[in-house]
């Protein structure tokens, strides 16, 4: 039985069928009691009228045959079975319908005790061929102080317990009008309780289903009138609660998602339970798909057994670095145990953090073979230097044209070292964006013949034909004349030291996209295709031996770039090797300016 409304109204009939039970139970025994004890006293006041009359009659010796009629027509009225007994236990009369025990001897329990004892003896027992019970009663018949005979009678209990029964029909039809009638009222209280609990529920499975407005209406001041309250209050907190979870859940996935490391939540076997996007990313895979998986099959190769059973058994943090495999990207993992709310038990998962490194390290190379190569640089010309004074302060300061070579040298490593000096001074004052930008408005025309002018000498001392060649009207360009003449300068000077005797140089440009593009090319030594990428990083050389003879510091390209980026353009290479080499770059144009004619030549 689910309903809890029946099961209420059955509790209600089960508890007024108890009540009906035990009061009809006390009822009939009160009632029996009742009757039988009256019918007894009735009967016992007979027999002692009987008795005193037989008494009398055998004091007075009345015939025997006057005791026979006697008990025959009192027997006829009052409806009593008797019987006289002697003191033998012989019946000597009887009552009508009794004749066939005159002369034999009744042995009962009953007539015994009266004989013996001299008192009334009663026994309630069932007559022979009929069930109705018989009330059997044995008065003792005393003459001279002594027991003479016994009047032994048995009168019929049916109509008592005819009685008792109509009596028990009544209490049984009450009964059942009164369940009858109480169950309707018992269905009526019951849904008085039931009726808000289903009202309670039926709101309970709308929260459930996430709708928190609703609220539940109390009009009662009762225990359920308070569980409604309650539950408006629960729901009412618990919006509130669920409000804030989800206020937390997002920030935490805003949080986690523009990570700039990789989160990895693990369970304690190393199960994924959670990823951001920076480590699928960084795991190349897709963390939607993460979890379920093992931490160990998405970093094969990498020994993680052992620190993730450390991380469990101790609850200490342990960092790991590792490079990725069939990859040279280097990833610095922190480990951290979930701890438990109650100290002791073992922790809950863990958390991984994963940072990719790759970058920092290649710097941190990159600053390490920066300090070697300054160095280096620096070590050269100061060993030559000091050889060529050694020499000269040995003696030779005296030969006029040995002291003069030497000195020109010492003042050429000299001018390398200022040089450098200088390129070092640039780069780390646009490093630390304290390079001091002159603004100005210049023509590229003008600049690049004005390099080109300065840069003709050595082209011709080299053998090498050195032209540009652009449109005239250009539009002007705003940013730091001097920092973009020593970009061409630096480009043009570069062309004009690779190429050899009978090649050439030319410096061209174009106007596009509100963008002004330059091009130096050659048709030099050109730069073998591993070396392209590389060319603009700080004192990277193609052919060292050849730079340090030109008198290069391996700064001038790195340089180049830092300007041009801080103009907001651009600067790459094009080259083959043995073909020559083209270096381009653009500047953006604030003023837009006309002009699509080609210059002349030069």
């Amino acid at each position: 039985m689910r309903s809890l409304r029946a099961r209420l109204a059955l509790i209600f009939l089960l508890l007024i069928l108890l009540a009906m039970q035990l009061i009809s139970w006390h009822v009939e025994q009160s009632l029996e009691d009742y009757y039988l004890g009256n019918h007894t006293r009735n009967v016992e006041r007979q027999a002692r009228l009987m008795v005193s009359f037989l008494e009398r009659y055998l004091a007075e010796e009345v015939p025997r045959e006057y005791i026979a009629s006697y008990l025959r027509d009192y027997g006829r009225e009052s409806g009593l079975d008797l019987l006289f007994l002697d003191g033998d236990a012989e019946v000597m009369a009887v009552s009508s319908g009794m004749e066939n025990l005159l002369g034999s001897q009744i042995i009962l329990p009953e007539v015994d005790q009266a004989f013996s004892e001299g008192e009334p003896s009663r026994q309630i027992r069932e007559r022979e061929g009929n069930r109705d019970p018989v009330l059997s009663l044995a008065m003792p018949v005393w003459d001279g102080g002594r027991v003479v005979g016994v009047l032994y009678l048995n009168a019929s209990l049916g109509g008592v317990y005819q009685t008792l029964h109509d009596i028990r029909s009544i209490l049984l039809g009450a009964t059942v009008l009164a369940l009858v009638v109480t169950g309707g009222v018992a269905f009526v209280l019951a849904s008085t309780i039931t009726g808000p609990i289903g009202a309670i529920t039926e709101k309970a499975r709308q929260m459930a289903s996430g709708n928190f407005d609703e609220r539940i209406e109390v009009s009662s001041r009762d225990e359920i009138g308070q569980l409604g309250s309650m539950f408006n209050y629960m729901a009412k907190r618990l919006r509130r609660t669920l409000s804030d979870v989800s206020e937390e859940k997002r920030r935490l996935e805003v949080v986690l998602g523009n990570m700039a490391d990789g989160v990895v939540a693990m369970d304690p076997e190393g199960e994924i339970m959670l990823g951001n996007p920076r480590a699928g990313e960084i795991l190349n895979e897709d963390p939607e798909n993460m979890q379920g998986q093992s931490i160990g099959d998405l970093l094969p190769g990498v020994a993680l057994k052992s620190p993730l059973e450390e991380t469990m058994r101790s609850g200490k943090d342990i960092t790991l670095r590792f490079q990725l495999e069939n990859s040279n990207r280097v990833i610095r993992a922190h480990l951290a145990a979930i701890l438990p709310e109650v100290e002791g038990d073992l922790p809950r998962g863990m958390v991984m953090v994963l940072q990719d490194v790759t970058e920092q390290e290649q710097a941190e190379q990159r600053s390490k073979e920066f300090v070697a190569n300054v160095s280096h640089e620096l070590k050269t010309p100061l060993t030559t230097v000091k050889s060529y004074i050694e020499t000269l302060m040995g003696g030779a300061v005296h030969d006029p044209q040995v002291s003069d070579q030497f000195m020109r040298v010492v003042l050429d490593e000299t001018d390398r070292m200022t040089r450098l000096v200088r390129d070092l001074l640039d780069l780390s004052l646009i490093d630390s964006d304290e390079m001091m930008w002159e603004e100005d408005r210049f023509s590229l025309p003008d600049l690049v013949d004005r390099a080109c002018g300065n840069l003709a000498p050595r082209a011709d001392a080299r053998g090498v034909s050195l032209g540009y060649r652009g449109i005239s009207n250009l539009p002007a360009l705003h940013g730091d004349r001097d920092r973009i003449e020593q970009v061409l300068v630096n480009l043009i000077t570069n062309a004009v030291e690779y190429t050899p005797e009978g090649g050439q140089v030319r410096v061209t440009w174009r106007y596009s996209d509100h963008r002004v593009y330059v091009a130096v090319s050659d048709n030099g030594v050109g730069i073998p295709m591993e070396d392209l990428p590389r060319i603009f990083e700080r004192f990277y050389r193609v052919d060292k031996a050849r730079s340090r003879v030109s008198g290069g510091t391996g700064l001038g390209l790195s340089i180049a770039q830092e300007i041009i980026e801080s103009h907001d353009g651009e600067i790459w290479a094009q080259s083959v090797e043995g073909e020559g080499t083209t270096i381009e770059l653009y500047l953006p144009v604030h003023d837009e300016g006309e002009g699509d004619v080609e210059g002349p030549d030069k």
